[in-house]
């Protein structure tokens, strides 16, 4: 099978020829290690930082980080032999407001002066309007945060103020900053299209609940105070993602996945009611546009989803659900069962723990139980529980990849293993 037959078989629920391999994002040293030379990635904290950095010098450099991240990290997919790649159109962009690059919408703040108040700090404040975010990059950390924001300082009256502000630009033709972060997908697409054995590649698109913004416990309490004025945040912001995800998929991508967060280890960050009200019509929104365009949305979530599965897998309509995270109480196996008919299960070793500090017989015992519990009859595509980060070590992630491959020919079958027999070495 070509990869995006094994990927399409897997959406249609049936047995490709081998288990296909996926991973969010992978950051350095794997990244590097594959490609030989250092690259800023997409989906990290160095990555965001590079592109604040770059808008920081103008349009050109701009584009020119977008393509040299887009085609090296195609390159790198290619080298481990991925099926499936995913990129974000707006991982480069820089914002007011900008949270992570999940969060952006057409209607933000793209207008800015951005000025490094110190070193890897960096304010971005709209240039006409006045609202302002604070950057910060932690090298060891590989994140980058917004620490503080306008709204979080002005509190309920400038949250106010920002709703009105984008309700006041759903209009507004896509900005240029947008137009040059979208030929990421033009240039992944045209490459993938053009091989014989071309990836799978998945757009970006997700409701813009400020889950990582700072004034985020100020939306929670206005979802219960002024739940109006939640319900047009929800809504201008939707209006805002629907021509990014209407021109990725002009563009002719296979499918969509969107990775904004709700949830922690112990549960959503709000009520099932509240997520039924607040979240579920416009991430529906999203998911009937792209079965419109017949392509599969796959909706990535850490933390323990378990009380929202219902509503993403019968409500919304999701196709797919990443990553199934161990640590935070997440079974595979049991959503499997109980989800396996209706959606595609992508995931789920152990990436906090496992692949951070495992031996190499752990994890390949890992890789075996997952592929045992999930994926016989097909519907799986075997990734980490997040992504692979900047705490995995190249050795650790290519005896992943290459157990993968062992043990996830069709039909499955999960022998007694000596693992002294085979050396797994990169």
């Amino acid at each position: 099978m070509t990869k995006k037959e094994r990927i399409r078989t897997v959406f249609s629920h049936k047995e490709p020829d081998r288990v296909p391999i996926f991973e969010l994002t992978i950051a350095n040293p794997v990244l590097e290690s594959v490609l030989g030379r250092r690259i800023a990635g997409f989906g990290t904290g160095e990555a965001k930082v590079a592109g604040i950095r770059a808008a920081m010098e103008g349009r050109e450099a701009r584009r020119a980080i977008i393509r040299e991240n887009v085609e090296g990290m195609l390159e790198a997919y290619s080298r481990v032999g991925f099926d499936m790649f995913w990129f974000r159109p707006t991982d480069y962009l820089a914002p007011a407001e900008m949270g992570l690059p999940d969060d952006i919408t057409a209607n933000y703040i793209f207008d800015v002066t951005i000025e490094e108040i110190e070193r890897n700090t960096f304010r971005i404040e709209g240039k006409e309007d006045g609202f302002w975010c604070i950057e910060k990059y932690e090298e060891e950390s590989d994140t980058c945060v917004t620490v503080t924001d306008s709204i979080k300082e002005g509190g309920i009256k400038e949250l106010r103020r920002y709703v009105n502000y984008l309700e006041g630009t759903k209009s507004v033709p896509l900005h240029q900053c947008l137009q040059d972060g979208l030929e990421s997908i033009e240039i992944a697409v045209d490459k993938e299209r053009g091989k014989e054995d071309g990836m799978f590649v998945l757009g970006a698109a997700d409701i813009a609940c400020p889950t990582f913004l700072p004034y985020f416990p100020l939306f929670l309490q206005t979802m219960v105070d002024e739940p109006r004025l939640a319900e047009r945040y929800m809504e201008t912001t939707t209006e805002g993602v629907m021509p990014l995800l209407k021109a990725q998929l002009e563009m002719g991508v296979d499918g969509i996945l969107g990775a904004m967060d709700w949830c922690y280890g112990g549960g959503p960050l709000f009520s099932p009611e509240m997520f039924k009200r607040f979240m579920v019509p416009y991430l529906k929104r999203m998911v009937d546009e792209c079965h419109r365009y017949g392509v599969p949305y796959v909706k990535h979530l850490d933390g323990n989803t378990t009380v929202l599965l219902d509503m993403l897998v019968y409500e919304v309509g999701i196709d797919g659900l990443h990553s199934i995270e161990p640590p935070a109480g997440m079974d595979i196996g049991w959503i499997k069962k109980k989800y396996g008919d209706r959606i595609t299960i992508l995931g789920n070793i152990d990436c906090a723990h496992l692949l951070t500090f495992g031996s190499r017989e752990e994890v390949i015992e890992g890789v075996k139980k997952i592929i045992k519990v999930a994926s016989a009859g097909g519907g799986h595509i075997f990734s980490s529980s997040n992504s692979i980060h900047s705490g995995v070590s190249p050795d650790t992630f290519w005896t992943m990849i290459k157990a993968v491959r062992e043990f996830g020919k069709y039909p499955i079958s999960i022998p007694d293993y000596d693992y002294k027999e085979k050396e797994y070495k990169s």
